[in-house]
């Protein structure tokens, strides 16, 4: 975490950077902080503040508040005040902060930006249906977001994000087999204060935000925040004039802290979103003519000269490779790409301290989504596939901990939790193509009880040992609703359509009974140096095949993904406390693994694979001279298929075939320098985030084959002495790099591979005004 103390007044923002890079760039990250070292020595001692130290961090990676530093966890913890500096906007833009993190937005098929797809260590989850569990926990002030479908979060008033890698089955449970990003938000205070932040930059940007924060009465404080976005797409659809990415959103947070004793304290918050605008920014980037529903389009529906293929390029009758203009800023698609988003959600937090070594807390939410998604797969002027998706969710958690600190003289600490959650909802999936139109999906009603349980002994001053588990327990209930809506070339026995069901309208349940253990070494060998060794277990979810067609008799039901992980750490600073370098390896052992595939048409999971994971992860900060702060990561995962079924062999994945959407390398290197300037200061940053290679599919079809790219952004800011104000000019992709965000191919049969394109060049000015 990039924080570090600074001797100017309160209202002086704190001053942060940047990440890390990769291979090369990791290396000329550590040339670039000794020479800044070397120049901060040979300059006078006057430029060097000896009293500016990397401030202390505190994280909840283990469920209660401890140092960064001191906790045996590999974790990345950034501040608001980072977020803020960098404009990181949503948790889509965590992926750039911190080594081995992937985040994209409107994954898979869903044509929604706020289905987020998150991957930590190559374990993930790219589908967004109701029945697919995500494989990276998402948490919000402690309640699990249970969806992809609502993921990507506007980022407000938030005191810090922490990015967990690895497994946490024992105290985060289910589907974090790859880690969690824990989001804590800012908690009211009695200290009154309010600012407001306006922003206008490129694709019509137009956004507003601000909060305010103060006593309501004796022991009640509140904080009540409120962003509005207005900005359009960035891949043009030329057929309508309408843009692809665009947005209109209204998110508000509300918080209340009462603390009638010292003894107890309640956090009420709640929090709304409602966002209008187009389908994610996809465009089509190859196109196979002579595939199935192709050649039915350009044979029985045009003739030539679309067939016999090549067919005719001049002729916009005609799909084929035409319709494939090189330019990823522009398609033409003509099916609706209107998407929308509601999302409410609630959580009362309560904790009773009987007294400095036990207390009891509780943790209640409740959230509830709405969404509506539109896609046209091909982005043709031609029908091969679009997709309209609707979507209504609930869910309701409980946790209850009893925590215990600094037992038998300091020497124990636990906690012991139970937990208890319930959703239900019902995502409908229509899909029309040129021989066969038809509605899959379902309802889902889902519960799961948990115990769970952690305990750290310190044999030692210096050496602890840490155990837990957790005893999971689930039943998962799938109600399909699934029948043809249109069937122009009788596929189906006549007199059947419409109605004709593809699988039975009644209620099918799996149980699945887990224990995921972990067990933790941490050795001191000074104040300044922490090793760690740890073996962590995880499991994520089974469930239902949500999608069926042609016709099948069940549901295809698959069943839980397993990894054993083993991981050796280190946590460094110097004396001096202006420099902090963290690190970590660990190896995975990842089983049953849930590959999605397509079968004719019909995307499948099924249990097909077994697969080994192995990495690791460094993170550096350093503060060489007074207001100069440098900060990186690198991260690096080698992902091996193992075992492959022979099914999804003869679909065309092999041992050899890359993960879907996992880059080798990932990294980033911030820096920024504030000085002196007339009666004010100015702070210049750049932040450089950097990937290698990656494919967007498990097929790795070439054409969504993403070559290795960096990001650059950068930004000035200025702000007067004595004044409360701070204006800001800023920029993203800076080089302009043309990158994808996520993909779908189905050469052999629709004729066409889409992908995700990654937003241009863009630029801002924003005013923040402080109260």
């Amino acid at each position: 975490m990039s924080l570090y103390l600074n001797s100017r007044n309160d209202l002086q923002p704190k001053r942060s950077l940047l990440r890390s890079s990769a291979a090369a760039a990791f290396v000329c990250s550590g040339v670039f902080s000794l020479s800044f070292a070397a120049s901060a020595q040979e300059s006078p001692a006057s430029e060097v503040d000896a009293t500016a130290r990397l401030q202390t961090v505190t994280v909840t990676a283990r469920k209660v508040e401890e140092s960064l530093q001191t906790t045996p966890v590999s974790v990345t913890a950034v501040s608001g005040a980072d977020l803020d500096a960098k404009e990181i906007d949503t948790t889509e833009d965590l992926g750039r902060l911190a080594p081995n993190l992937v985040i994209t937005q409107g994954q898979g098929v869903s044509g929604n930006a706020s289905a987020g797809a998150y991957f930590i260590r190559g374990i993930g989850q790219i589908d967004y249906l109701l029945n697919t569990d995500p494989g990276v926990g998402v948490y919000v002030d402690g309640v699990y977001l249970a969806r992809s479908m609502g993921s990507i979060i506007d980022l407000i008033e938030l005191d810090r994000v922490e990015v967990l890698r690895g497994p946490q089955g024992t105290l985060f449970g289910r589907n974090t087999i790859g880690g969690a990003v824990n989001l804590v938000s800012k908690a009211p205070t009695e200290d009154f204060a309010a600012k407001l932040k306006a922003t206008v930059g490129s694709f019509e940007r137009k956004e507003v935000q601000g909060s305010i924060n103060g006593q309501l009465a004796e022991g009640l404080t509140g904080r009540l925040s409120a962003l509005y976005r207005d900005r359009d797409g960035w891949v043009d659809r030329i057929t309508d004039g309408s843009t692809l990415g665009a947005e209109e959103t209204l998110a508000l947070r509300g918080a209340l802290r009462f603390e009638p004793t010292d003894a107890l304290t309640v956090d009420l918050a709640v929090d709304y979103s409602d966002t209008d605008g187009t389908s994610s920014p996809f465009n089509v980037v190859e196109i196979n003519e002579t595939a199935q529903f192709a050649g039915f389009h350009n044979g029985a529906l045009v003739g030539p000269p679309c067939v016999p293929p090549p067919g005719a390029l001049n002729d916009p009758r005609c799909f084929n490779p035409q319709w494939v203009t090189g330019d990823l800023y522009s398609e033409q698609g003509v099916d609706p790409s209107n998407t929308e988003l509601e999302a409410f959600g609630a959580s009362l937090i309560g904790e009773y301290a009987f007294n400095s070594n036990f207390s009891i807390k509780s943790i209640t939410g409740y959230r509830d989504t709405t969404a509506l998604g539109n896609r046209d797969g091909d982005h043709t002027p031609i029908l091969i596939q679009n997709t309209r998706d609707t979507w209504e969710h609930e869910q309701f958690s409980q946790e209850l901990e009893f925590i215990g600190e600094g037992m038998l003289d300091g020497k124990l600490d636990w906690i012991l939790g139970l937990y208890y959650f319930q959703e239900e909802g019902e995502n409908l999936n229509f899909v029309t193509f040129p021989v066969v139109s038809f509605q899959s999906g379902g309802a889902i009603e889902n519960d799961n009880t948990a115990v769970f349980g952690q305990a750290t002994y310190n044999l030692t001053d210096r050496l602890s040992v840490t155990a837990g588990a957790r005893w999971t327990d689930e039943t998962k209930r799938f109600t399909p609703d699934q029948f043809v809506l249109a069937d122009p070339t009788g596929l189906f026995p006549p007199g059947s359509v419409p109605g004709f069901p593809l699988t039975p309208n009644e209620e099918f349940s799996v149980d699945f009974e887990e224990v995921t253990p972990m067990v933790n070494v941490a050795y001191d060998w000074n104040d300044r140096l922490m090793t760690y060794v740890t073996y962590s277990e995880g499991f994520k979810s089974g469930g239902f095949t949500q999608r069926i067609f042609p016709p099948l008799p069940a549901p295809p039901p698959f069943d839980p993904e397993f990894v054993e992980s083993v991981e050796a750490g280190f946590k460094f600073e110097a004396e001096s406390g202006k420099f902090r370098l963290n690190g970590a390896a660990f190896m995975t052992d990842y089983s049953d693994l849930q590959v999605l595939v397509l079968v004719g048409v019909q995307p499948l999971t099924s249990n097909a694979a077994a697969a080994e994971i192995q990495g690791f992860e460094l993170e550096f900060e350093a503060l060489p001279m007074a207001d100069l702060l440098i900060t990186g990561s690198v991260g690096y995962v080698d992902a091996e298929y193992t075992e492959l079924e022979p099914s999804v062999e003869a679909l065309g994945i092999s041992e050899s075939n890359a993960f879907a959407q996992v880059p080798e390398w990932t990294g980033s290197l911030s820096a920024s320098y504030e000085f002196d300037l007339g009666p004010g200061s100015v702070l210049p940053r750049i932040d450089i985030a950097y990937q290698s290679e990656s494919f967007m599919d498990a097929v790795n079809t070439e054409s969504l084959k993403q070559d290795s790219y960096a990001l650059v952004n950068a930004s000035v800011a200025y702000r007067p002495d004595n004044a409360a104000w701070e204006l800001k000019v800023f920029g993203k992709n800076l080089t302009d790099e043309e990158y994808y965000m996520g993909g779908f191919a189905d050469l052999p049969d629709q004729g066409y591979a889409e992908a995700a394109i990654g937003r241009p060049t863009e630029w801002g000015i924003s005013l923040a005004v402080e109260f």
